[in-house]
């Protein structure tokens, strides 16, 4: 009887793609894919520990799994998790980091920890299971150091995988229901591999897929490139939507969280952006509740959140996290850091209501991913720069992609009738 595996995944998109790598891996040792992990014999947690509430989850849920844990079941604690938490619950059989998936196999048969960041983790080499998006990572871990940040104490330092491999594994892993690749990395546009930059890689990949859509997260202001921006414009296929991470609006704590650009730096690159791809969507992420930050720095992040007016924003109350420099600085209340919070997500979610309305009597074009789970005749997709759309229709399938009228919003969710497959 085969063994059977559960993976519960708590992070960003990089841990998404973590978890494919496993499950690829144990798929092909001949292990079988649970629905649940009361079914599962072994039980993988692929857990965050960039932010205290994605670490909290993950931890929560590891406890309450004690409850179907038994001589029986195997635990194991994956993902950055695995690398920040110093002394592994009792229930824990092992841990292993990032890097390490590929002794996946042998570490089960062992039962025993690996948590190093000296192996290579390019997993090129693997085929990895795919759905509709396909994702491809270009580079694993981090220089940047930003003084908030854990990530490159969990990932370790930033490695390049060649073009040919990445190419190659994404051919790999091509099947049938694919429709979009997502090239991701921490930091896409300091890409460097023997003279190819982040451009260049991309125009290959676009060349090379010439039917699929191409998206790319996450970019750092500091690194990127007016090309870029020209690339999307010249390109159908390659998605109008750039995600780059402001944290503040305030130079003073621009400087204290080492993101090596100004507010203005900034600007410039959204203006620029929204100049030559007018319909480019631009989302970010913000932080508050920082070490030192006062009023006037938390009203200039709030007047840039209402000059920029982003499509949409991730944002955050800071949480000091184990290794970084900031943690050992005073620290914001917490009752004003998260008074700051709600103004700033009664702000963005504002500006999104404005947007939303915008878009009314427009056409878009959707790629379908999946039935709405609340209307049988509704159908949950994207469209090109990345706005989220109810296709009403009982006509469509998934994976395809239909040009959209939208004639209806509520509140941020736009709707919208087929009009035709593309």
């Amino acid at each position: 009887m085969k063994h059977k595996f559960f993976v519960a995944t708590y992070g960003c998109q990089m841990n998404d793609y973590d978890s494919k790598v496993i499950e690829s891996l144990l798929v092909s040792e001949n292990y079988e894919k649970a629905s649940s992990a009361e079914e599962a014999d072994i039980l993988v947690v692929n857990g965050c520990a960039v932010r205290e509430h994605a670490e909290k989850r993950a931890l929560g849920f590891m406890s309450s799994l004690k409850k179907v844990k038994n001589r029986k079941k195997m635990m194991i604690l994956a993902g950055c998790l695995a690398n920040s938490v110093r002394i592994l619950p009792k229930f824990v059989d092992f841990a292993v980091s990032p890097t390490e998936y590929r002794f996946l196999p042998d570490l089960i048969k062992e039962k025993r920890s690996k948590r190093d960041l000296e192996s290579n983790g390019d997993y090129t080499s693997i085929k990895v299971n795919q759905g509709i998006t396909l994702l491809a990572p270009i580079s694993k871990g981090c220089n940047n150091f930003c003084s908030y940040c854990i990530v490159p104490f969990m990932r370790g330092r930033e490695e390049s995988f060649s073009p040919e491999s990445l190419i190659g594994q994404i051919k790999m892993s091509m099947n049938g229901s694919v429709r979009e690749i997502l090239l991701m990395g921490q930091n896409v546009n300091s890409y460097m591999y023997r003279g190819v930059d982040f451009t260049h890689l991309l125009s290959m990949v676009l060349d090379e897929f010439k039917s699929l859509r191409v998206r790319f997260i996450t970019s750092h202001p500091k690194d990127i490139h007016i090309k870029l921006i020209e690339l999307m414009a010249e390109n159908k296929n390659l998605c109008s939507h750039l995600h780059l991470p402001l944290q503040s609006g305030s130079n003073r704590m621009l400087e204290m969280m080492h993101r090596q650009y100004t507010y203005e730096k900034f600007k410039s690159i959204v203006d620029e952006a929204r100049r030559i791809v007018p319909s480019v969507c631009v989302t970010t992420d913000i932080m508050t509740g920082l070490p030192y930050e006062s009023d006037e720095d938390f009203k200039k992040t709030m007047h840039a959140m209402e000059e920029l007016r982003f499509d949409d924003a991730f944002m955050y109350r800071y949480s000091a996290r184990r290794f970084t420099m900031s943690r050992y600085l005073e620290q914001c209340d917490e009752t004003i850091a998260l008074g700051r919070l709600k103004e700033m997500i009664d702000l963005q979610l504002k500006i999104r209501r404005e947007k939303a309305q915008s878009m009314l009597n427009r056409s878009v074009e959707v790629l379908v991913e999946n039935r709405s789970a609340r209307a049988e005749n509704e159908y949950f997709g994207r469209d090109l720069s990345n706005r989220s759309v109810i296709v009403k229709s009982g006509r469509v399938k998934r994976g395809g992609v239909y040009r959209v009228k939208i004639n209806e919003v509520r509140g941020i969710t736009l709707k919208g009738e087929t009009a035709e497959e593309i």
